[in-house]
């Protein structure tokens, strides 16, 4: 990897150069999260009553071409809110935004198998994803809905006629895909700190919470100061680096999570210093631990324990600034 030192980007951001965007607030149904999640993960199912995949899979290179395959569930086909279609949205709006599925690496036998079974009940199984790529507004496809919430990577399929298909190998480095690099994430992990997002609070149905718009794919050199099992994963305990080989810590006790049965779960281990190539989250399970008591926006407060990241393993290319070139 090209070594990028993030202390010059913080500098830089420090001078007054805008580097991530505003914060909105969003709601989730407190009984989805109850049923959906596990108590000590966001790796659960998603039931749906139909789905709508897009017609082709993702090229690879950087960005949103990650290989992967959009399948789109609308809000009135989400199975589980206490609330009719309002799983997740705006909250300050009655918007039900929908629910995205992405099987990571994706095959043509999947889009064919995915394109038989739209418009029927199906079952995705794996991570759920909360996060803004952009996706909340703009043009609606069937396969893409106005959406902060996925199933990312989604490893787990059953459907009505071709039965299930769970593999977590599924889940590795995508071939020459380039995730971003210091001068994405620095300011995202900066502003997180000094902003204090991602704030959570509550009201009787609802878990409110504030996330930032930023990109996709990163890749983070790290410091693994412990490893726990939690359920269908494996959660660390990192210490983001200003580069793999230097000491200095720019950002401190972030969780890293990874699939159980993933080749990236068997490599993570305690004192390892590694780049590692996957996606900020936030946990709705936590934020809702911490949200407890908080009653509305204006009594939020900060639950950095919440945002997560969530790691394909380890990248075979030189992380990116943009993706202008590709």
């Amino acid at each position: 990897m090209k070594k990028t030192h993030l202390l010059s980007v913080l500098l830089v951001m420090a001078s007054g150069v805008p580097c991530v965007a505003q914060t909105k607030w969003y709601k989730f149904d407190k009984s989805f999260i109850e049923q959906a999640f596990p108590q000590d993960s966001a790796i659960g199912i998603l039931r749906a009553r139909a789905s709508h995949p897009a017609s082709q899979i993702h090229p690879i290179s950087c960005g949103g071409s990650d290989g992967e395959l959009h399948v789109g569930i609308a809000a009135p086909d989400i199975v589980g809110a206490s609330s009719g279609q309002f799983m997740s949205g705006p909250a300050n709006t009655n918007e039900a935004f929908g629910i995205v599925a992405e099987p990571p690496n994706a095959s043509t036998t999947l889009l064919t198998r995915m394109k038989a079974a739209a418009g029927t009940p199906i079952v995705f199984f794996g991570y759920y994803r909360v996060w803004n790529e952009g996706h909340d507004a703009g043009t609606i496809f069937p396969s893409n809905p106005h959406h902060v919430l996925e199933v990312h990577p989604a490893w787990g399929i059953r459907t009505q006629n071709q039965g299930q298909i769970l593999d977590p190998q599924t889940i590795f480095p995508m071939p020459a895909y380039q995730g971003y690099g210091p001068t994405k994430y620095g300011p995202l992990l900066q502003a997180s700190s000094t902003n204090h997002w991602p704030q959570v609070a509550e009201d009787q149905q609802f878990l409110h919470v504030q996330i930032a718009k930023a990109d996709n794919f990163y890749q983070l050199p790290v410091h693994i100061k412990q490893v726990k099992s939690v359920s269908e994963g494996i959660e660390a305990n990192v210490d983001v680096l200003s580069d793999v080989g230097e000491t200095e810590v720019v950002y401190s006790n972030l969780s890293v999570v990874a699939a159980k049965g993933s080749e990236i779960a068997t490599q993570l281990a305690p004192d390892q210093t590694a780049y590692l190539l996957g996606f900020f989250s936030v946990n709705l399970r936590k934020a809702l631990t911490a949200a407890a008591g908080h009653e509305g926006p204006t009594n939020a407060v900060f639950a950095p324990e919440a945002l997560e990241f969530f790691t394909f393993g380890f990248p075979k290319q030189p992380s990116v600034a943009s993706c202008s070139s590709h």
